[in-house]
């Protein structure tokens, strides 16, 4: 096994599937969660997005766009742990995956364990705010 500053994400996230194969399902379910709220709040996420350059908004939203067709394929991607490394975690696509990780760790339904190893392995800096004033 390669030393945990020698990982890439990919290889982070197959550790993780390995040492917590019974949680991916919630955490493909933490995605699409993610999925459905960045979708539904689409116009507002744009209309203030702040960050330029690389970091976009439609950057963000091809990631979720991404996300969101893994999710919906006909046989659950946690069914198979490589594949859902490869999907979620796989180059830029990662970075909306570690996002859903690292919300889903401050959930109160996510396993302790699980949560170390996500802020282990993932940090538990979060790549944007996603409070926005409902009106």
């Amino acid at each position: 096994m390669k030393a945990l500053h020698k990982m890439d994400n990919l290889d982070k996230a197959g550790l993780l599937c390995k040492l917590f194969p019974e949680e991916l399902e919630n955490l493909q379910n933490a995605i699409e969660k993610q999925c459905g709220y960045f979708l539904k709040k689409e116009t507002a996420f744009r209309e203030g997005w702040y960050q330029k350059g690389f970091f976009t908004a439609e950057f963000w939203y091809r990631l979720v766009q991404n996300a969101q067709k893994g999710i919906n394929k006909n046989e659950p991607l946690w069914k198979r742990p490589h594949w859902f490394t490869d999907h979620f975690f796989d180059g830029h696509h990662s970075i909306f995956a570690i996002h859903c990780l690292v919300e889903y760790a401050d959930e109160e339904q996510c396993n302790p364990q699980l949560k170390q190893a996500i802020h282990l392995l993932f940090g538990s800096d979060k790549f944007l705010q996603t409070t926005l004033n409902d009106k």
